[in-house]
């Protein structure tokens, strides 16, 4: 039996004060990295040897007052059925969540976590984009007993002049587990394009940093290595680009296996739960009632291998454009169909038919991503002949990209659930039930009423989503359909 007085306040670990300094530190060095390499290798910037190791003791003697100081004012504690957190010492900060709002309760660990054996412990609500809540450094027993605590609702204000209570084992399913294989497919079938963009970008913020500091030798190798490439051969250009594809390809095996690592998901009771991670463990718990959306996602080389991409969309503040996800990366179509049997019950929505977008909007996607761009270019571009042959490409290419999203756009619905399908290399699908939506818009321009169609948008509380160019009439009549079992709906969203 585990027990825990929450009505007084309660600290973390003691641990915490050596995560604290260690992570201030952390944060110094990914701040001034590049002042502290300056002052690594030019050692006689100053002319007196003793200030270094001065200044060096003062900033260490300032990161332990700072972490102790934040340790002793960083406390939590229930009170009148709210979740209360209050920290900081110069600026003191007091978060307080309802118990009912809370979504899911999370645990994590990340390298530094896992070297002093605690866990830190997420709180979500409805409320902002991020963690509203984080204690850094729980100890493991502590922190399960909390995390069951919070999900479960157990803790109540009519319990908090003594807010015990016993821990019991609940029994769990494994619906997926990734082996090292499946890591490897998902590996292989990551978008490695947009990893080598991300190094590139990296790369180039790193070069402008240490430009700032040696700026004559770095406009000196950067113009050597500006001739050395002009003067280079076409071969080595070649290995140059292979080279760098091979990098982008092993750092998405890496990173899928650094953020996937013995993935399971598992369902436990009316929740499930998500563990994964090497450097950063994850332990999240996914409530049935607070998951607004299921969407799951193919692409070429994902569909050979058998393999879809899930995701679940949690309610956010409507304010905020960002929605809180939690991702299965490598599903198998039978861990699709027991999730989606699970969630939205039988599967009848396959039996009602598939409801496409109209034709139109074909046109509508070629004349802004084809013809637009070419229009535009004409006048400065339209001596080279060039330019013609890359507009015909062009055209071509965009036409075919307008046609596989114009195929892949359909929808279906019945009276409980609605499933949208969009993409064009990729497919995705995202299936919610009707209660869940909070309002619907009809959106009608001049151009689509002069051709009876009409484009809908549903919001529910992650976000929205979109029915493009359907037939007016008919977008009439599930508007109006969806407000009535909007303010009919005595479910609760969430």
């Amino acid at each position: 039996m585990n027990k825990m007085d929450l009505s007084a306040p309660t600290r973390q670990s003691i641990k915490g004060l050596v995560f604290i300094f260690l992570q201030t530190v952390r944060q110094a060095v990914r701040m001034f990295w590049a002042l502290i390499a300056l002052l690594v290798i030019q050692k006689n910037i100053f002319e007196h040897k003793a200030i270094l190791p001065i200044a060096g003791m003062v900033i260490f003697l300032l990161f332990i007052a700072h972490s102790v100081l934040y340790y002793l004012n960083f406390y939590f504690y229930v009170k009148d059925g709210e979740f209360i957190l209050k920290k900081g010492y110069l600026r003191k900060e007091v978060l307080t969540i309802p118990l009912e709002r809370i979504q899911s309760v999370n645990t994590k660990q990340n390298l530094i976590q896992q070297f002093l054996d605690v866990v830190a412990l997420e709180i979500d609500t409805a409320g902002t984009v991020g963690k509203e809540l984080k204690i850094h450094a729980l100890e493991k027993s502590f922190a399960n007993a909390l995390h069951d605590l919070l999900s479960n609702n157990v803790v109540n204000s009519e319990a908090e002049e003594n807010i015990e209570t016993e821990i019991t084992s609940i029994t769990e399913k494994l619906i997926l587990k990734l082996e090292p294989l499946n890591l490897l497919k998902i590996g292989i079938s990551q978008n490695h394009l947009r990893t080598g963009l991300i190094i590139l970008a990296f790369g180039y913020q790193i070069f402008n940093q240490v430009q700032e500091i040696f700026k004559d030798k770095a406009v000196e190798y950067s113009g050597e290595f500006v001739n050395y490439m002009s003067n280079s051969s076409l071969a080595l250009i070649v290995f140059l680009a292979l080279f760098f594809l091979l990098v982008s390809v092993l750092i998405s095996l890496l990173r899928t296996l650094i953020k996937y690592f013995e993935f399971r998901l598992m369902r436990k009771e009316n929740a499930y739960r998500i563990e994964a991670g090497i450097i950063n463990k994850r332990n999240v718990v996914l409530p049935h009632t607070k998951i607004q959306e299921l969407n799951w996602e193919t692409g070429p080389i994902k569909k050979q291998f058998g393999i879809y991409t899930l995701v679940f969309k949690q309610a956010v503040s409507g304010q905020n454009k960002k929605v809180q996800l939690v991702d299965a990366p490598g599903c198998l179509t039978e861990h699709l169909e027991l999730l989606k049997n699970d969630l939205f019950g039988e599967d009848k929505l396959s039996e009602s038919a598939r409801i496409y977008t109209n034709p139109y909007y074909f046109r509508r996607l070629w004349i802004f991503m084809g013809w637009l761009p070419v229009f535009l270019a004409t006048p400065f571009l339209y001596p080279e002949w060039l330019f013609w042959l890359a507009a015909c490409l062009w055209l071509l290419a965009t036409s075919g990209y307008s046609f596989l999203i114009l195929r892949k756009s359909y929808f279906n619905i019945n009276n409980e659930q609605i499933r949208i399908s969009s993409g064009a290399i990729s497919h995705n699908w995202k299936q919610m039930e009707l209660f869940k939506i909070q309002s619907v818009e009809f959106k009608q321009t001049f151009f689509q009423k002069r051709r009876s169609l009409a484009s809908l948008k549903l919001m529910n509380a992650s976000g929205s989503l979109r029915i493009p160019y359907i037939n007016d009439k008919l977008a009439k009549q599930i508007y109006n359909y969806l407000l009535y079992h909007t303010e009919i709906s005595e479910k609760s969203w969430m």
